[in-house]
C-alpha cells in the first residue's frame, strides 16, 4: 500500500505535487507584488501557472512563473497603470459625492461605484488573456470587455467572491491575511481559472506548456 501511495502517477502524489505548486506560486506572487508596480505582471504569471496546472502540465513553477513575468511585464504594467488611473478617477468622484454634495443627491455615488465594479470585472479577464494570448494592449482591453459581457454569470460570481473576500479582510484581518499568505491567493485564482480555462479553450487557446517546450526544443 505504501508503494502505491508514493507512486509518481498516483492520485495522492499528484495532489501533493499540485498543493506544493500552489503554495510556491502563492509565495512567489506575494513577493513579486511587493514593489506594487509589478502587480500586473505578477497576476499574469499567476494565471499562467494555475491554468496550466488545471491542464495537467505539472509546470516548473519557478521557471515558468518568472518567464511569464518577464515576457509580459511591459504590457501588464501598462494595463495596471490604466486600471490605476481609471480607478483613481472614479474613487475621487466617489469621495467628492460623499463630501461635497447634499444627502439628497447621495444616489449619484452609485455611478462611480458601478464603473469601479466594471474595472474590477475587466481585470478578471485582461491579465489571464495576456498570459495566454499574443495580443496588443488595445486587443486585450477590447476582448476582455467582450468576455466580461458574454460571460456575465461568471463575471458576477467573480465580483461577488472578490467583494466577499474584501469584506472578510476588513472584518477579520489577521485570520484572512494568514490564509492569504499561506495559500489563499493561489486557491482563489485556481478556482477562477477553472472557468477561464474553458472560456479560453472555446476561443482556440492551447492551454499547455508542453507544446511550447517542444517548440523551444525545435528552435534549438
Amino acid at each position: 500500500m505504501a508503494s502505491s501511495f508514493f507512486n509518481p502517477k498516483g492520485a495522492a502524489t499528484k495532489f501533493l505535487t499540485g498543493l506544493c505548486n500552489l503554495i510556491i506560486v502563492n509565495l512567489l506572487f506575494i513577493l513579486t507584488c511587493i514593489p506594487v508596480f509589478t502587480i500586473g505582471a505578477s497576476i499574469t504569471a499567476l494565471y499562467r501557472i494555475t491554468i496550466s496546472i488545471l491542464a495537467g502540465d505539472n509546470p516548473s513553477v519557478f521557471r515558468e512563473y518568472f518567464r511569464s513575468f518577464k515576457e509580459n511585464f511591459a504590457k501588464a504594467t501598462i494595463l495596471e497603470l490604466i486600471y490605476a488611473a481609471a480607478s483613481a478617477f472614479f474613487i475621487l468622484e466617489l469621495v467628492m459625492v460623499n463630501t461635497m454634495m447634499s444627502p439628497e443627491y447621495s444616489w449619484v455615488q452609485y455611478i462611480p461605484s458601478f464603473f469601479l465594479l466594471v474595472i474590477l470585472a475587466h481585470t478578471f479577464y485582461s491579465f489571464p488573456l495576456l498570459a495566454w494570448f499574443e495580443e496588443s494592449i488595445k486587443q486585450i482591453i477590447k476582448n476582455a470587455f467582450l468576455l466580461t459581457l458574454t460571460n456575465m454569470p461568471v463575471t458576477i460570481m467573480y465580483v461577488v467572491i472578490t467583494a466577499g473576500l474584501a469584506y472578510a479582510l476588513w472584518q477579520l484581518p489577521s485570520l484572512t491575511m494568514s490564509l492569504i499568505i499561506f495559500l489563499g491567493i493561489s486557491i482563489i485564482t485556481m478556482f477562477y481559472s477553472i472557468f477561464l480555462k474553458r472560456i479560453f479553450e472555446r476561443l482556440g487557446a492551447k492551454i499547455s506548456f508542453k507544446d511550447r517546450e517542444g517548440n523551444d526544443t525545435d528552435k534549438n
